[in-house]
């Protein structure tokens, strides 16, 4: 929400400016009176999104602990990081002592006078492996804990939380210079077919089900086998 709002203001700001600057410019005064009006209404609309009040976090004396017991799951649209048994069910967890920072591979969580003994957790998660909305994540309260919600910009399936290493050079396949050009490129492709992500998978499928059917018709020679990557394009 705070950056949703911080865009607004910086785009009204600068129509307000554009306006500005236009009336100085202007010589016609029925011009001049319009914008006049304008750069009043943005300017009140300016009013209307000014920073709120931010609410005073109440913080205990106790120390800040880190989270690194959590759980995750994923659909196309979402991630969820879950937390728990960090409170027990009859407890709350204030709005105003959560604190959430979103990024777009990145984010943070502070959880302030969490239970009885008012205990400080703190969850933080770089390197994430796509990108996320952070105007559309948001931290929801459960029982025992929370609940991060992250969006995803591009609708996918991740695998994996955090970015993986690049592969190593080693574990691609090398071309043998003496061996059937056509066989190396298979095995290559086969290697980024068993490797990649869906999209992938979807792209060489579809580029050697199209070549398939050239070469049925006498329009391209003959490729090699291509195992699982014959019939992929059908399931993706």
């Amino acid at each position: 929400k705070q950056w949703y709002h911080r865009r607004v203001r910086e785009e009204i700001q600068a129509n307000i400016n554009e306006i500005e600057l236009l009336l100085r410019q202007s010589k016609q005064q029925v011009v001049q009176a319009l914008l006049q009006g304008e750069l009043v209404k943005q300017k009140e609309l300016l009013k209307t999104v000014s920073r709120p009040e931010k609410k005073q976090i109440v913080k205990s004396v106790s120390k800040t602990k880190r989270i690194s017991n959590y759980s995750w799951d994923e659909n196309l649209k979402y991630v969820k990081i879950y937390v728990r048994d960090i409170k027990k069910a009859e407890e709350t967890i204030e709005e105003e002592n959560i604190e959430a920072n979103f990024e777009e591979r990145s984010f943070s969580v502070i959880l302030r006078n969490v239970g009885v003994q008012g205990i400080n957790y703190s969850l933080s998660i770089g390197n994430l492996n796509k990108d996320i909305s952070p105007e559309t994540c948001k931290v929801v309260t459960t029982k025992t804990g929370v609940n991060v919600l992250l969006s995803k910009v591009k609708t996918s399936m991740w695998t994996n939380l955090k970015l993986q290493k690049e592969e190593k050079k080693d574990d691609i396949p090398k071309m043998d210079k003496d061996a059937d050009p056509s066989a190396g490129l298979m095995n290559l492709m086969k290697h980024m077919y068993a490797t990649g992500d869906d999209e992938m998978k979807r792209t060489i499928a579809k580029s050697m089900y199209e070549a398939q059917n050239k070469q049925a018709t006498g329009e391209a020679s003959k490729l090699p086998d291509m195992g699982d990557m014959g019939t992929g394009f059908d399931n993706l």
